[in-house]
């Protein structure tokens, strides 16, 4: 159930004291007011229009609400008794622990000033969000004894089974969810003159939980000689806001299998006993294990729409690993103008916006790795493919999905506790009647909180 009030627009006029918003709030609700559009004056004669963040030049009189603040702001107050505050042009967050209603007025004399006011501001009044719940794993297998969880046949796989999040590096004090060494650039559509290429980026930090389980024992896929075996992991993860005014909301969800596919002769009837009850380690006569190109399947399932199973195979090395630069332009006739612009809303760090990997390698520079495993999926192998519903095949069509994971060991590979990864979707999408295929990258690096 959704809490807290619903988000609206609210006009304050320059020419009106308190103005109530209708939004009423308890002392556990956060609010957050965010200026959107609109000019006003607290002094139609002296200067021209300005935004909720008042006059530039001046100080607001002694009676209006906010005396040493400036003149023409826009101001708010929780309920009739509450103290004022500042909020300008925002966002701002209302004072924590009132309840009342919420209500906004111009810095202006509050008993004399309103006459010669003109002009309105529009604002955005809308719950803050509050940080999720990650004491616990998002999901759990069913205990069970026998058959057990084939860790020894899961490969490395087994590193991964246990729930993972942001937590500080170290002594470093930074990696966790306030100050994540993750990057997100995202490239976003928008037919609008406010957007002169036709499109933005929507790039951020984040921070996440990504919980692996195991099923008990193997999934076989039998050929009528051989057969191919999946020790299979499930995930799930979910993706939050680190910073700036959505922060802390859900901006991802997905989840799916891991599969280590290994081969192996086809067992002798239902259950490798023949036909004779019971179970049985008996193989076809002359069977053959099957031959396969690729030892890793990853099975991803997204609600924007879309559907990825990608193959790949894994490798071992000892040192830190090597991490390229991302690919983060688009390929075709597109201006390349809003991966170099420093907006602190699209591009807040343009140096992760560049190349996200980057993020990565700070991390790796706290602490150097002894050992580490990597795990490489993509849809180019095989007969690997991405499918997606129709809306996101006619705007972002998703073409191709790439995945390495590089699982890390402080103590010669006895345990893992470090997990990286790096992660490019390949959109097409349509700006200015110009199909243009976009790298959507993202790159976090999280610890194992539990097993």
């Amino acid at each position: 159930m959704q809490q807290g009030f619903p988000s609206q627009a609210i006009t304050v006029a320059a020419n009106q004291t308190w103005q109530s918003t209708g939004i009423t709030v308890e002392g556990n609700v956060g609010v957050t007011i965010a200026y959107q559009n609109g000019l006003w004056t607290a002094d139609s004669g002296g200067e021209s229009g300005y935004d909720a963040n008042g006059s530039p030049e001046y100080v607001a009189p002694e009676m209006a609400p906010l005396p040493a603040e400036a003149w023409g702001a826009l101001v708010g107050r929780v309920g009739e008794s509450g103290q004022a505050f500042l909020i300008g042009d925002g966002p701002t967050v209302a004072p924590p622990g009132e309840s009342g209603t919420i209500e906004l007025v111009i810095n202006d004399d509050l008993i004399n000033g309103f006459g010669d006011s003109t002009g309105s501001v529009t604002v955005y009044v809308y719950p803050l969000n509050t940080a999720p719940e990650l004491s616990t794993p998002l999901v759990r297998e069913p205990p069970q004894t026998v058959p057990g969880i084939p860790t020894n046949d899961l490969g490395p796989l087994a590193y991964l089974i246990g729930t993972w999040t942001n937590q500080p590096l170290g002594t470093s004090g930074k990696g966790g969810p306030d100050n994540p060494f993750s990057y997100n650039v995202m490239p976003l559509p928008q037919v609008d003159p406010s957007s002169p290429p036709g499109y933005f980026l929507k790039s951020f930090s984040y921070y996440e939980e990504l919980t692996f389980t195991a099923i008990q024992g193997p999934v076989f896929n039998r050929n009528g000689s051989g057969a191919q075996v999946a020790y299979t992991l499930f995930y799930e993860q979910r993706v939050y806001f680190a910073e700036r005014a959505n922060k802390d909301a859900l901006v991802h969800a997905e989840n799916g299998p891991l599969l280590l596919l290994t081969d192996q002769k086809q067992p002798l009837g239902p259950y490798g006993n023949g036909f004779l009850p019971g179970l049985g380690n008996q193989t076809v006569a002359n069977s053959v294990a099957p031959i396969q190109p690729f030892n890793l399947a990853k099975q991803v399932a997204v609600p924007h729409g879309n559907s990825v199973l990608a193959l790949g195979s894994y490798t071992t090395g000892s040192g830190v690993p090597v991490i390229p630069p991302a690919t983060v332009l688009p390929t075709g006739d597109v201006d390349h103008f809003p991966y170099q612009w420093p907006n602190k809303v699209t591009n807040p760090q343009p140096l992760y916006t560049s190349n996200p990997n980057q993020a990565l390698i700070d991390a790796l520079s706290i602490q150097a790795p002894t050992n580490f495993v990597t795990l490489t999926v993509s849809t180019a192998n095989g007969n690997g493919a991405v499918s997606n519903i129709g809306f996101e095949q006619k705007n972002s069509n998703v073409t191709r999905y790439d995945f390495t994971c590089w699982l890390e060991s402080f103590d010669g590979g006895a345990s893992f506790p470090p997990l990286q990864y790096s992660q490019t979707i390949t959109m097409l999408m349509t700006v200015r009647d110009i199909l243009v295929s976009f790298p959507h990258v993202t790159v976090n690096t999280l610890t194992k909180k539990s097993s």
